[in-house]
């Protein structure tokens, strides 16, 4: 069965353009032109990927994607936009958006970032289990749910494909290059940082003693183990 994409874009010539192009590549394509129609489409889960575009008639579509996320649809969402500055590129990720691709823009690219997202979110040889559970700790991952020494909370997109790289390789190193490709994708604005500020909060949501961690562990020169029965 051929990937469900849903495109939200106003502008009919470049609906109709990337419409064709996805087609062509071989996608089952769902193309809609307003805000609420796109609301509508990408909280029904009916899709494996949206790409949005990020101004629209009658709302943005950085709403959109803090709608979609926060109704637990976890699907790629590709955002495009016309404008290039860092602060828009930063709210696009902080938002839940998975890449972005600025106008005008190479179509042939597009579709070359289509099929990384679809690749990186189907593609792992082991999926995640519905729940896991280790000592104390649990995490939902068809929820977002999950208990933390902050209590039960809801992690934000990027922590749950951050968790979820981790526990479908448990036991087995992460280099930062590997996580920033599987969990932030193909733009060029997230660093090494990036990946350590994530796990010092994962650290301090999942570990008894944040400072001697013993469950997400640092290997040095190489990149983060996690070790659900602990490092002992």
């Amino acid at each position: 069965m051929a990937d469900r994409i849903l495109l939200v874009e106003d502008e009919r010539l470049v609906r109709e353009i990337v419409q064709l192009n996805l087609q062509h590549a071989g996608f089952e394509v769902h193309a809609v032109g307003t805000w609420a129609e796109g609301d509508a489409e990408l909280r029904s889960g009916r899709y494996d990927l949206a790409v949005l575009d990020l101004m629209l008639p009658g709302g943005d579509g950085l709403t959109l994607v803090e709608r979609a996320r926060a109704a637990n649809i976890l699907c790629p969402i590709l955002m495009l936009t016309a404008r290039n500055e860092s602060g828009v590129k930063v709210r696009n990720l902080e938002a839940g958006a998975d890449d972005y691709v600025t106008k005008p823009f190479d179509v042939p690219e597009l579709v070359a970032r289509v099929r990384a997202l679809l690749r990186r979110s189907g593609g792992q040889a082991a999926a995640a289990p519905a729940r896991f559970a280790f000592d104390r700790y649990w995490i939902r991952f068809d929820t977002g749910e999950a208990l933390t020494n902050e209590g039960e909370v809801v992690l934000s997109h990027k922590e749950l494909k951050l968790i979820e790289q981790f526990v479908r390789n448990a036991d087995t190193v992460l280099s930062r290059a590997h996580l920033l490709e599987e969990v932030w994708g193909m733009d060029a604005f997230p660093t090494d940082r990036t990946v350590d500020n994530f796990i010092l909060r994962l650290r301090r949501l999942f570990e008894p003693d944040p400072d001697n961690p013993v469950y997400l562990l640092t290997v040095r020169g190489r990149g983060y183990l996690f070790r659900p029965g602990g490092a002992g």
